[in-house]
Formats: structure tokens, C-alpha cells, sequence
């Protein structure tokens, strides 16, 4: 409910700048101009106020969870203890705290706000059609990298995740027995051993980050080109007189909107996988 409204507050920058364009331009009246920054103004603290409360929110959800969920997976963690002696681990609680922080942290808000993206997609085609199309298929093609980058990465990421798992039991489990294993003079075979399940783990986790890096740049190309060929679309329909200028700045500002979450959906796909 929060993003909504923040999106649709969001529209403020857009709309000033095409009643700045067509009305205080055009009609040289600063009575017209302070009252457009006034109501703009009080938008854009009203947009501020209400992401604010939004990140609160998260915040106070994420907390709530882990304190809900604590008691019963440390219950649980101490019947694995008891069932398994030779390998307990805490490696629940910590994926409790992941999830905690995944919540309240910002990666979190490209979900949220993608859902409105149809809005910025609603308004460009209301002022004019190609501009509309254009940002469709540039929304399509982002949609089509982040789906590409969770195929050609779940795959590595899932293996690093279990390798590096692995790593950490053995480390814990060594220092649980620290001092038998220096005693049986182990300890050049016990690193060995971690050593060689961390590096499965680093490899994995950098070729799927080689992966990732590589649609990412991708996606930022792309971004940047429909920047450009919404702008050239714009000013062609304004030199046809389809269009005011005001409205091709703002097209350009609205698209950039509807893709952001997009964008910014591939970047943090890994921490929401994780």
C-alpha cells in the first residue's frame, strides 16, 4: 500500500516538468510557477515521508519474524545437536538472520515497487503511443536479462552455497576439537581439507558472479540505449507536432521510472536468492 503511493508520487517530477514546459513558458506568469513548486514540493515531502514509514515498516516486520521464528528454530537446533553430537551447527539461526536483514535491507524494494510499474507504462502511452511501445519493449528485454541471470546462476550459486557450508562445518567442528586435533598432529590434513571445499565454493560463487556481471552490463546498455531512443522518439513526434516538448521529458523521466525496479531487481537477485 505504502509503494503505491510513493509511486504514484513519483509522477510529480514529470508532470512539473511538463506544466513548467507548456504553461509557465508559454504564458511568462511566475504566480503559475510558484504554485506548481509549492504543490510539487509538498508532493515530493509527502513521497519522502511516506518511504521513510515504509522502511520502518520492513524494519519492524523483519525484527518481528526473527523473534517469532527464534525460539522454534533454536529448539530445533539443539534436537539436531542431540540427534547428530558429531556435527551440531548454528547455521539455522544464522539463515534466520539473513532473512532478517534481507527484509529490512534495500533489496527488498525493487519487489515492492515493481508491481506499479504498469502505472509509469499507463501514463507514457496516454501521451503517445510510440513512447509507450518503446518502453515495453525496453521493460520486456530487462524482464528477459533478469530471468536469463537467474537461469545461468542458481545452478553455481545453490553449489557455492553448499560448498561453503561444508567449509564451515569442518572449520567448527575443528574448533570444537581443537585441541585433539593439534595433539594427533592433524592440522595440516584438517586445513587441507577446508581449503579444498572453500576454493569449490570460490570458484562456483565467481563464475556465477561472472554471469551475473556479464547481464548486468547488458542491462545497463540496453537502459542507457532506450534512454536515447525515447528522447529521439520524443523529439521526432514534437518536431511532427504530435507532441508538446513538455511531454517528451517527462516520457523520458517516466520510462526511466518504470524500468528502475527492474534494473535493480538483476543487481540484487543474488542477495534475495541467498
Amino acid at each position: 500500500l505504502f509503494s503505491l503511493f510513493i509511486n504514484l508520487l513519483m509522477l510529480t517530477a514529470p508532470i512539473y516538468m511538463m506544466q513548467l514546459f507548456d504553461r509557465v513558458l508559454t504564458s511568462r506568469s511566475v504566480d503559475t510557477l510558484v504554485m506548481l513548486l509549492l504543490i510539487a514540493s509538498a508532493a515530493l515531502i509527502t513521497m519522502g515521508a511516506l518511504e521513510t514509514v515504509r522502511s520502518f515498516v520492513m524494519i519492524r516486520m523483519s525484527t518481528w519474524i526473527e523473534k517469532r521464528l527464534g525460539e522454534d528454530v533454536f529448539r530445533s537446533v539443539l534436537s539436531q545437536a542431540v540427534r547428530r553430537a558429531s556435527e551440531p551447527s548454528a547455521q539455522a539461526l544464522r539463515d534466520l538472520s539473513s532473512l532478517r536483514n534481507t527484509l529490512a535491507g534495500p533489496s527488498m524494494f525493487p519487489i515492492l515497487d515493481a508491481p506499479w510499474a504498469p502505472i509509469f507504462l499507463g501514463v507514457l502511452f496516454l501521451l503517445h503511443p510510440v513512447l509507450g511501445w518503446i518502453s515495453v519493449a525496453g521493460a520486456v528485454s530487462l524482464f528477459g536479462l533478469a530471468l536469463l541471470n537467474e537461469l545461468m546462476t542458481r545452478t553455481p550459486l545453490q553449489q557455492a552455497s553448499g560448498a561453503s557450508l561444508m567449509a564451515m562445518h569442518d572449520a567448527e567442528a575443528s574448533l570444537r576439537n581443537a585441541d585433539a586435533v593439534e595433539a594427533m598432529g592433524m592440522s595440516r590434513q584438517v586445513i587441507g581439507r577446508w581449503q579444498a571445499r572453500n576454493a569449490e565454493a570460490l570458484v562456483l560463487q565467481a563464475q556465477a558472479s561472472v554471469r551475473s556481471g556479464i547481464i548486468t552490463s547488458i542491462s545497463k546498455t540496453i537502459r542507457l540505449f532506450l534512454q536515447i531512443a525515447i528522447l529521439s522518439a520524443g523529439a521526432w513526434l514534437v518536431l511532427q507536432n504530435e507532441m508538446a516538448p513538455g511531454a517528451m521529458i517527462a516520457g523520458s523521466i517516466l520510462m526511466g521510472r518504470a524500468l528502475a525496479p527492474v534494473e535493480q531487481a538483476i543487481g540484487s537477485w543474488k542477495s534475495m536468492v541467498g
